[in-house]
Formats: C-alpha cells, sequence, structure tokens
C-alpha cells in the first residue's frame, strides 16, 4: 500500500503472485542463441526476421519457440480496442514531474499490466522532441523538448518495464517530430543537430536500460527512409552504441528490402511484405548480401526472446492479482505532472487554492464523462475513473457547492432541440426531424422519416444514443452501405450573446443556422488510416435568450469507417452558448475544462495551435463576467493562449491527467497536494516567436493530395528554450517553469572539484530551502553555459535536476553530478564529442529563466570524447535511473 505524504502516494512495492524474473544477462544468453542460429538454414533466418500472423517476434516451430505479442501502451495497454488495466496520464506528463521515481513507478506498473494481459512487449515509450505545438503525438513523447530530460526519465520507464519481464520498443527513430504527411515527410536536418537534440534519449535507452528494442519510423531522414538508413541504424545505433537489441519497422515503414536489410532493420511487421525469401534470396545469391547480414537479425531477435526467458514458454497470465498498482500510479503521476502556470491575487491572496466551501461553476465537456486521450495508438478510455466534475464535488464540503453549466456544454448527449408547432414559430415537440435516403445526395423521397432526440450517431452499434432517448434505424441500417440524412429542427437559447455549434461526422456535411451556412465539410480527412475525424466548429451571430432559430444538417455517408481508436463511425451535432450567464458573477470561482481530446489530437495528423470550438472566446467571455477563472489545460503540449492568459485568474496544465485526473486537480485546486510539475516544454506568446516556426507554420501545406514532403529543421541546435535564448525572446511560460503554493530559495552552490580534468565527474552542491507556509516538491534545474566556444553554441542547456520534498522552513543538500558530456557540443569531422578549454558558469535554479545560483568550472586542457563509450548520463545518474529487480511486483 502507499503512504500519504501531504496527499502525494509513496508507492511501496511488493512481490506478488505475478512477479517475473528480470531478463537474463551474459554468455548464457549468447550461447543459447548462437547454438540456436547455427542450426537455422538461410531460408529460416529470413522467416525469423518477418512477421505477418498478429505476433509481433515470430514462432520458430523447428526449436518449439513462441511467438511474442506486442500491445500499444502510451497511456495504457491496448487489447482489442479496450484498455486492459490503467489509464494512466499522457507521456508528456509523465516529463513534467520531472521525477525519476515517478518514471520507475509508471514503468513497473504497465509493464506489469501487459505481463498481466498475455503480452511480452510493450511499443513505448516515445522519445522524439516537441518543435512545434501542432504534432498529433506529442502527448505520447517523454522528452519534452530537451534530450537530456528525456535521456533520464526514458531509461528510468524502460527500466521499470523490463524489470517486469516486458521487452520495451522504443519510438521513432528517428526525427518523427511531426505526424502530418509522415510517410512521406523528408526530414533535413544536420548531423550536430541529430547528435545533440535528437539521438541522446535513444542513445540513453541503448547505454543505461539495455532497452529490448527500438522501432525505426515512417519519415525520410536527409534523403533516406529510417527503417532503410544504414547510417542510423547499423553505424551509429548499432556500431558505434553497441546496442545488443533488435530494430523493428513501424508499420511496413520499409521502403524497399535490399536497403532495408542492408541498413539494419531486423524485423518486418506487421505483414512482412519486404524481408520475404523471393525478395532477399536473389541478393544473397548476387553477392550484395552477404549471409552473415541476414544472421545478425536472427541473432538479435533471438536474443530478445532468450534474454526475456520466453524461449522457456511465455509466461502463464494470471490477471490483475495486483489490480491497484496501476490506479496508484496514475494519480501520483498526476499529481506531480498537473503544471501551475498562473495564480493571480485579488485582495492579496492567491485565487489558488480554494477554500471547500467555495461556489464553483464548472464548464467544459471534458470535465464530465470518461477522461479523454488522443486518437489513434495513445487511445485508452479507462472502465474505472474520477472525472473532474466528481472530483471537485467529492472533495467540496457539500456537491452542491460545484454546479456545471449545462448550457455551455458542447456534448451531443445533452444538445436540446426542438420541432416547431404546425402552422406557427411556437415549439412544440423536442427533438430533430430525421429524413434519411437511400442514396448520398438526399434526392428523391426519404426512406424514412421520424423524430429523433438528437444527433449522436454510432453506425458500428445501429444506435443514436442521447440523455433524452435511444433510437435505431429500424428496416434501414446504416452499418453497410452508402447513405444521406437531413436534420431539422430549431434551438431556443438561454443565454444571449453568440453560440457555437459542433459537428463531428465521418463523411462530408453541412451545417445551417437561420439560413446561414456555418460549417461546409467535404469530408476528406487528412492525414493516415488512423486520423480520427476531427469535429468543426462554427460561431453564430448574436442570438437572443427565448427565440427560435432554425437549424438544418444535411450529411452523406460515402463510405463505412472504423470507430476504433477514439475514431468515428456515425455523426454527432451539438450547440452551446460562448456567452456568460447572467449570474456568473456569483460564483467564487469558475472552472473551465479546455483543450484539445481525440476529437482534435492523435496519431497521423497534426492539429492548429488555436483551441478549437471557440474556446478561446469563451474563456475570454467567462473571464470578464468573473476573474476568478481557473483554466485547465488538456493537450499534448502547448497551445496558442494569447490574449485569453492575460484575463484568466489561474491557469493549470493538466495535459491528459489519466483515469485519476480528476481526483489529482480537485486535490490541487482544494490545496490538499501543492501543485509541482514543471513544463517540459517552452509555451510561445506568439507562434511565430517559436524558434522552429520559420520551417514550419503551415499545418495545411503537409496535407492534401498536394502535400509538402520535405521539412528543414532550419532552427538547427537551438530547439526550444535554446532558440528563445539566442533570439533574445521570452516566451509566455518558460521551459521548466511551474509555481507551487509555497516559496522555494537557493543559496551556497559549491563545485566540487571546480576544475574539470578528463574522466572525471563534478559534483554541485548547494542548498533549497522552503521559504513557504506549505510542504511541497521543488525541482531544482541545473544548466551548463559556456563562455566562449570555437563554434556557436546554446547559452545555456540543461544537464541535471533534481527533485525534492520539504517541509515549511526546511533546508536540504541538493547534490547534482556533472560529466564530461555536460559541457561538450558534437563535431562532425572527428565524429566525437569535443571539450573546449576555458570557462563555463554552472547555473541552477527552480527554471530555466530563474537561475539565481551560479558558479564557474574550469576547462584547462580540450579533451576528446568518442560516441562510442561517452554518456549522456554521469555515472550517479547512471545508477539512479536503475531499477532493483525485488521492486517489482
Amino acid at each position: 500500500m502507499g503512504r500519504a505524504v501531504m496527499g502525494v502516494a509513496v508507492l511501496s512495492f511488493g512481490v506478488g503472485q505475478a512477479y517475473a524474473a528480470p531478463p537474463r544477462t551474459g554468455l548464457d544468453v549468447e550461447a543459447r542463441v548462437g547454438a540456436m542460429v547455427d542450426n537455422m538454414t538461410l531460408a529460416e533466418q529470413i522467416n525469423y526476421t518477418r512477421v505477418d500472423d498478429g505476433h509481433m517476434l515470430p514462432p520458430l516451430a523447428k526449436f518449439d519457440l513462441p511467438g511474442t505479442i506486442a500491445y500499444d501502451s502510451s497511456m495504457g495497454v491496448h487489447v482489442d480496442d479496450k484498455t486492459f488495466g490503467a489509464q494512466y496520464p499522457s507521456q508528456s506528463a509523465l516529463s513534467a514531474t520531472w521525477n525519476i521515481n515517478r518514471a520507475k513507478e509508471f514503468g513497473l506498473a504497465i509493464g506489469y499490466e501487459t505481463r498481466a494481459a498475455g503480452g511480452q512487449q510493450m511499443l513505448s515509450p516515445g522519445m522524439n522532441l516537441y518543435r512545434m505545438p501542432y504534432g498529433g503525438r506529442q502527448a505520447e513523447y517523454i522528452s519534452g523538448e530537451d534530450p537530456f530530460l528525456g535521456a533520464v526519465m526514458g531509461a528510468a520507464s524502460v527500466n521499470g518495464i523490463q524489470t517486469q519481464g516486458i521487452m520495451a520498443g522504443a519510438k521513432h527513430w528517428l526525427m518523427n517530430e511531426q505526424e502530418a504527411n509522415r510517410r512521406g515527410l523528408n526530414v533535413h536536418v544536420s548531423e550536430r543537430a541529430m547528435r545533440e537534440l535528437y539521438m541522446p534519449g535513444f542513445e540513453s535507452l541503448a547505454k543505461n536500460a539495455n532497452i529490448a528494442a527500438i522501432m525505426c519510423g515512417f519519415n525520410q531522414i536527409n534523403d533516406e527512409y529510417a527503417c532503410d538508413n544504414h547510417h542510423l541504424i547499423t553505424d551509429v545505433l548499432k556500431g558505434e552504441w553497441g546496442y545488443e537489441g533488435f530494430v523493428l519497422s513501424d508499420f511496413n515503414s520499409i521502403h524497399d528490402p535490399f536497403q532495408g536489410a542492408w541498413a539494419g532493420t531486423d524485423l518486418d511487421m506487421p505483414t512482412g511484405l519486404q524481408f520475404t525469401e523471393a525478395n532477399l534470396m536473389p541478393y544473397v545469391w548476387s553477392g550484395q548480401l552477404v549471409p552473415d547480414v541476414i544472421k545478425d537479425k536472427a541473432r538479435r531477435n533471438l536474443r530478445a526472446l532468450v534474454r526475456y526467458r520466453f524461449d522457456e514458454g511465455l509466461p502463464v497470465v494470471t490477471g490483475l492479482t495486483e489490480p491497484g498498482h496501476g490506479a496508484r500510479a496514475a494519480l501520483d503521476v498526476a499529481r506531480e505532472g498537473i503544471v501551475l502556470l498562473k495564480n493571480s491575487e485579488s485582495q492579496g491572496q492567491p485565487l489558488l487554492p480554494l477554500d471547500q466551501n467555495a461556489k464553483i461553476a464548472v464548464v467544459g465537456d471534458l470535465s464530465v464523462g470518461v477522461p479523454t486521450s488522443p486518437s489513434g495508438t495513445a487511445w485508452s478510455p479507462p472502465d474505472s475513473y474520477v472525472n473532474e466534475l466528481s472530483g471537485l464535488k467529492q472533495l467540496a464540503r457539500s456537491e452542491n457547492r460545484v454546479d456545471y453549466l449545462q448550457s455551455l456544454s458542447l456534448s451531443p448527449q445533452t444538445s436540446v432541440w426542438y420541432q416547431p408547432a404546425q402552422g406557427g414559430s411556437d415549439i412544440q415537440n423536442q427533438g430533430l426531424k430525421a429524413e434519411y435516403f437511400s442514396n448520398t445526395d438526399l434526392s428523391g423521397e426519404p426512406v424514412i422519416t421520424r423524430i429523433e432526440p438528437g444527433v449522436d450517431w454510432d453506425f458500428s452499434s445501429n444506435q443514436n444514443v442521447t440523455a433524452f432517448g435511444t433510437s435505431s434505424v429500424n428496416g434501414f441500417s446504416p452499418t453497410g452501405g452508402s447513405f444521406s440524412a437531413r436534420f431539422t429542427g430549431q434551438i431556443k437559447p438561454t443565454i444571449s450573446g453568440r453560440h457555437v455549434f459542433k459537428v463531428r461526422a465521418d463523411g462530408p456535411f453541412k451545417l445551417w443556422v437561420n439560413g446561414r451556412l456555418l460549417i461546409d465539410f467535404d469530408g476528406e480527412v487528412a492525414g493516415s488510416g488512423l486520423t480520427s475525424p476531427i469535429a468543426y466548429s462554427g460561431r453564430t451571430q448574436r442570438l437572443r435568450a427565448g427565440q427560435t432559430y432554425d437549424v438544418r444538417l444535411e450529411y452523406q455517408r460515402t463510405s463505412s469507417g472504423s470507430s476504433q481508436l477514439g475514431s468515428i463511425n456515425g455523426i454527432q451535432m451539438s450547440w452551446a452558448s460562448l456567452a456568460a450567464p447572467q449570474n456568473l458573477d456569483q460564483y467564487d470561482a469558475v472552472y473551465i475544462a479546455a483543450g484539445l481530446g481525440n476529437e482534435y489530437e492523435g496519431e497521423g495528423s497534426d492539429h492548429e495551435a488555436e483551441l478549437p470550438e471557440y474556446q478561446s472566446n469563451l474563456i475570454r467571455n467567462l473571464s470578464r463576467a468573473n476573474p476568478n477563472t481557473i483554466v485547465v489545460l488538456h493537450a499534448g503540449g502547448g497551445v496558442k493562449m494569447l490574449p485569453w492568459a492575460k484575463k484568466a485568474g489561474a491557469i493549470l496544465h493538466a495535459w491528459y491527467p489519466g483515469q485519476q485526473g480528476g481526483q489529482a486537480l480537485a486535490e490541487i485546486i482544494y490545496g490538499d497536494v501543492n501543485p509541482s510539475g514543471k513544463l517540459p516544454i517552452s509555451l510561445a506568446k506568439h507562434l511565430e516567436d517559436n524558434p522552429a516556426y520559420s520551417s514550419y507554420h503551415d499545418v495545411s501545406a503537409y496535407q492534401g493530395d498536394n502535400a509538402k514532403t520535405d521539412m528543414t529543421y532550419s532552427e538547427g541546435v537551438f530547439l526550444g528554450y535554446r532558440g528563445y535564448d539566442e533570439n533574445g525572446v521570452k516566451p509566455l511560460y518558460p521551459f521548466g517553469f511551474g509555481l507551487s503554493y509555497t516559496t522555494f530559495s537557493y543559496s551556497g552552490l559549491k563545485l566540487t572539484p571546480h576544475r574539470m580534468t578528463p574522466g572525471a565527474t563534478v559534483e554541485a552542491r548547494f542548498t533549497v530551502t522552503n521559504t513557504g507556509s506549505q510542504a511541497g516538491y521543488e525541482t531544482a534545474e541545473l544548466y551548463v553555459h559556456p563562455r566562449q566556444s570555437t563554434i556557436p553554441r546554446p547559452r545555456k542547456e540543461l544537464k541535471g535536476f533534481a527533485k525534492v520534498y520539504l517541509q515549511p522552513g526546511e533546508s536540504k543538500q541538493v547534490t547534482i553530478p556533472l560529466n564530461g558530456r555536460s559541457l561538450a557540443y558534437y563535431q562532425k569531422d572527428t565524429d566525437s564529442w569535443d571539450i573546449d578549454p576555458g570557462r563555463y558558469v554552472i547555473k541552477v535554479g527552480g527554471s530555466s529563466d530563474a537561475l539565481s545560483q551560479r558558479a564557474p568550472l574550469i576547462v584547462s586542457q580540450a579533451e576528446q570524447l568518442k560516441t562510442s563509450d561517452s554518456n549522456p548520463l554521469p555515472k550517479p545518474l547512471q545508477e539512479a535511473v536503475q531499477v532493483n529487480p525485488q521492486r517489482a511486483y
């Protein structure tokens, strides 16, 4: 069980019934693998590099070896489009904890659930970096915008996973920072930028976690596809870093059988299109492909199987014998990952935390129902959860102190529609008139006409389910074939002002409100087959409360779709007010759950930075009516926050907080938990301030039939906070920033020794003091600033951090280690990490823009470090990210 410290559970691990032995190491593995490989024909070796039967590593009957099963597992374990076990906060939320122990706890918990579900491998973690707020999969990436943060948190997470006897599979090697046109994208980037920014996270997994598998991506890097790239896979990953695991393709991402084989990709999955005998044997016969290349692939794949003891049989699945571990880990990560960005004062007191007797108005569909997650492989709907409305109600003095404002909800379940009375404009019946046509152009007479309670159709189940009733189409099934439909009715607003309408559908549609065409969608969905159709919104002119307004929605279903992974196979329509109700100022606070969710963010496509559904307008309007407005953001990364951020009273970035997110947020809102999350990304004031903006400012340019294919990382090594520093631009909220309900001070920074000598480790020691009145966590951050350099370098780079818990008035000494790589830059000409002699400044503080402690570090002589034996983490950190096997449950 966990013990509570100021509401933060500290997990105590025990050995449960589902315990698995940790992976084998050493000569025994190589002997077993060697004996099998030496007794395989070349044809058998080729067939052990491909899979097309639903397994990951294929079964091998000759040695009675089973095939393995891999699950997508960014926010939860996927089994048959359901979540087995817990829904965890997003990987971006985990990175925002800046806590090695939380990364280990998450890894242990989700690794255990993967094993209990019958899996042997996870396709996680994501190690790519945050460049622009558009990225569809940024919720899945643990690195934020910084390679050192990813190198630490990724290794700790993977060690937790693999301690459970589960193979981790990091992705996507390499340069998969955007989803728009991901299969056709050609990323142009310098070798130095790759080495300093985009590779260290993967390097750490290879050197500090002995990760079982790494997945190569869809995109090209400097004109070569990732899975056909010899330099990246064989030269760097396997050669320089000595990586012993196997490289698997993203789904059918090998483009040429010879190039993929020669490059070093080891497993062609999931349909094995390229690594067939017919494709590869001719290259062997011609001498273009030596047999040892094939043999090495079979050896690596078998090594993974043997290392994890699967050659002795797969573990017997006993189910979740310890079902509470996932929920506790999800809660711990949510508590520490939520970032308090703003907390305005009124009459000398900060808005947060609220008194439990405060009267609160709750706004936003993200606060009710099942906690959301991005669409695609991150989609993880939980069976058990605490949503934000219920979390607030449970911790409030009384449930009636928390009101949900239905008039501002855009839910298709509860939107109210009416039918006009015969011969007049008075409303009589609730519902919409629905007309269904057996063609796609609404021609002729409808085959069915009737009144339906609303529009929330799921064609896969043939159900239209709303809070006001359930419908099905008897005698005409929309589950197969094509058809069209028209929905007509009226609305009667209860608030005067502008209103928003939202429609989400798997085909073309048009929406008219009072005769004005509000939304016109052609049915073309940008991105890959996993892309979820996004919702489209339109804003009306000012509507008057009590008046009636006509609504007409016309829809065409031209093809049947899939409703898996957060997608939709149907059509939904809703409406709500964007204006504040008249009594909003009577509430002590207004809680707005704003952001994205699976309707707008997910795998296969990128999205705009602006909040959808005119949420920015809603936030501004409610903030004017009640300055005590608390905005809680839900997104994998950043969103456009100005000008509404200036008006809001408080802002929290919750990312996707998982199944216990409602509890964690309520605990923070009422002060039971002191917020301690820190931003793993920079949040720009204006999009054009982002250092990557010049190369990627138009999402639409990479979508559609004429989508651009070239993306140049023009910012080079000046990504994120490095670029803001270089350009002299202050972000809205800087990297590493996060507020607390208490205050901290730093003092006494000393370096031991103060001169860096070859091979040495320097320790930075300083004191952190809680100068406030509440206990809480503080993350101390260390940055290195080279005073002079032979090449352009960032003004500072994160090279260490430590999270400490302090009672009011308590002080603790913190020690952060530095090694040669902490000072080095990559030199392509010598393929080395070079350290220039001279003076470096070590800076320490609570965020990248608040570094009060500084100390000089002297390097007397130049040094070159090999890419093979240098490590992005100093020795003490290499040890800190390890997990004791006896802590597995």
